[in-house]
C-alpha cells in the first residue's frame, strides 16, 4: 500500500497520547488499523502543555512506538485535542450574490461563511472550526444546500469553535520538535460525534458527552448540526484520585480498583457488608472498606458533581428541552461504575453508551470507548469535513525535530 494513502492520527488526550496509523476503506470495507500506540500524557494538564520538553517526549514516545509497529516513519499527522479553553458561539454572515438573480455558487457560500467568521473574538482566541448550520436564501430559512438556487441575498448561520492561540502554538511547537507537520487540528468532541451519533439523532437533537481523563466535552446537535460546544474540567481521573485518597492507595492501584469494581458488580450481586478485601482488593491495612462504601461514599459523589455540571451547562445554553434523542455517553471515563444511574437520575433524558463501531486490523487495541475520538478522527478526516485554521502547506523539514528524534534514539546507549 502506498504510504500517501495512509492516515496518521494523533489524539492528544488528557491522560494518554494515542497515535493511530490506518488505511482508508476500499469498496465499502472498514477502516483498517495498521498500528496503534499510546503513551502517558506527561507534560500536559487538562489538555494543555505545562512542560514543553516533557510533552514533546510524550508525543515522541507514542509516535515512535506506532512507527515501529507499522514498519515505517511518518511526517504528517491529523491532530485532535480538547482543553478547557475551547468554547463556541453561533454567528451569521450575509453576502449579496455577485450577479443578482443568478445561481448561487460554491464561491458565494465560501464568502458567506467567511462573513460569519468576521466577529470580535475574545483576547487570545482564534477560530479553529466554522461549521455551517443552515442557510437563508432571500429570507427563506432552513436551506441545507443552496448551490444552484436563484437568489439576491445569501445568509448562513455558522457554529464557531474557538481555542486559545497560545495553547495551539504550544501544541504546534511540540509537533515541530518531534518532526511532525499537522495537516489539521480538530476539536476531539467533533471527531467523536462523527463516529457514534446517527443522522437521525443529530436531526432530532442530541447531547454527546465524552468523558476523558481530566476533562469532559459536551456537544449538542440540533437540526443536523452542532449548536453548542463546551468543556468541563472534570473527568474520570478525578474519580481515580478520590479512590486513591479514600483507600490510601497509589494512583495505579486505584485505577485498577475502579475498573475491577465495574466488572464485579456486572457479574454478581453482593451484600451491603461485602468488603473490597473479599474480592482480593486491599487498601489501608487498618480498615475494612465495603464495596458499597467505595461506590456510594467515594465514586458516586464525584459522578454527581460531573453530571450536575453537565446539567447546568445544558440549562445555561437554553437547549435543555431541545434534545429528544437523549444523551450519548462515550470516552474512557464512561466505563466507571454508576455512570448510567447517576446520569439518568440527574438529567431527565434517555441515556445511551457508545463505543467505536467495528473496524479492521488491530481490533482489540481500539475497541474500547477510550478510543472513540481517535477512530473518529480518521473518519472525520476521510469525510473531508475538517475546517481548520491550520493551513495545508507542504511539509517542511524540521531540523529541530530530526535532531530531537535522533537524540531520543541514541540516548539510551550513551554512558
Amino acid at each position: 500500500m502506498s504510504r500517501s494513502k495512509v492516515i496518521n492520527c494523533l489524539d492528544i488526550g488528557t491522560s494518554k497520547i494515542t497515535t493511530l496509523i490506518c488505511s482508508p476503506p476500499t469498496d465499502g470495507d472498514k477502516i483498517n488499523v495498521i498500528a496503534v500506540a499510546t503513551a502517558p500524557a506527561l507534560g500536559f494538564r487538562k489538555g494543555q502543555v505545562v512542560d514543553l520538553e516533557l510533552a514533546t517526549h510524550s508525543i515522541t514516545q507514542s509516535v515512535e512506538s506506532a512507527e515501529r509497529m507499522a514498519g515505517f516513519q511518518i511526517s504528517e499527522v491529523v491532530v485532535c485535542l480538547a482543553a478547557p479553553h475551547f468554547e463556541s458561539m453561533n454567528s451569521r454572515g450575509v453576502v449579496a450574490i455577485t450577479q443578482p438573480q443568478s445561481e448561487i455558487k460554491s464561491a458565494d457560500i465560501q464568502r458567506a461563511i467567511e462573513a460569519s467568521r468576521a466577529i470580535a473574538l475574545p483576547t487570545g482566541k482564534e477560530i479553529i472550526h466554522s461549521i455551517p448550520r443552515f442557510y437563508i436564501v432571500d429570507g427563506q430559512e432552513g436551506v441545507t444546500d443552496p448551490i444552484g438556487m436563484s437568489s439576491n441575498r445569501l445568509e448562513v448561520e455558522s457554529h464557531l469553535i474557538l481555542a486559545s492561540t497560545p495553547g495551539l502554538k504550544n501544541i504546534n511547537k511540540c509537533l515541530d520538535e518531534v518532526g511532525l507537520h499537522p495537516l489539521s487540528i480538530t476539536f476531539s468532541g467533533l471527531t467523536a460525534s462523527d463516529l457514534v451519533l446517527t443522522q437521525t439523532e443529530k436531526e432530532l437533537g442530541v447531547v454527546l458527552v465524552d468523558i476523558g481523563g481530566q476533562i469532559t466535552t459536551i456537544n449538542v446537535f440540533f437540526e443536523g448540526s452542532p449548536i453548542y460546544t463546551s468543556v468541563i474540567p472534570v473527568g474520570g481521573t478525578n474519580v481515580t484520585n478520590d479512590l486513591a485518597i479514600g483507600l490510601r492507595l497509589s494512583i495505579d492501584e486505584a485505577e485498577k480498583i475502579k475498573t475491577r469494581l465495574q466488572i464485579i458488580t456486572e457479574k454478581q450481586n453482593f451484600a451491603d457488608e461485602t468488603s473490597l478485601e473479599d474480592f482480593g482488593i486491599t487498601g489501608d491495612s487498618n480498615r475494612k472498606i465495603s464495596i458499597q462504601t467505595a461506590i456510594n461514599g467515594i465514586i458516586k459523589p464525584r459522578l454527581e458533581e460531573l453530571f450536575s455540571l453537565i446539567a447546568t451547562e445544558l440549562e445555561n445554553s437554553g437547549l435543555a428541552g431541545k434534545t429528544p434523542a437523549g444523551m450519548v455517553i462515550t470516552g474512557g471515563g464512561s466505563q466507571t461504575i454508576q455512570t448510567k444511574e447517576t446520569a439518568t437520575r440527574l438529567i431527565p433524558l434517555p441515556v445511551r453508551f457508545s463505543s467505536p463501531p467495528p473496524i479492521g486490523g488491530l481490533i482489540e487495541e481500539v475497541s474500547q470507548p477510550g478510543y472513540t475520538s481517535t477512530i473518529g478522527l480518521a473518519k472525520y478526516f476521510l469525510g473531508q469535513k475538517i475546517t481548520s485554521s491550520t493551513k495545508r502547506t507542504p511539509a517542511k523539514i524540521s531540523f529541530n525535530g530530526i535532531f530531537g528524534r535522533f537524540k531520543s534514539l541514541i540516548e539510551p546507549f550513551l554512558p
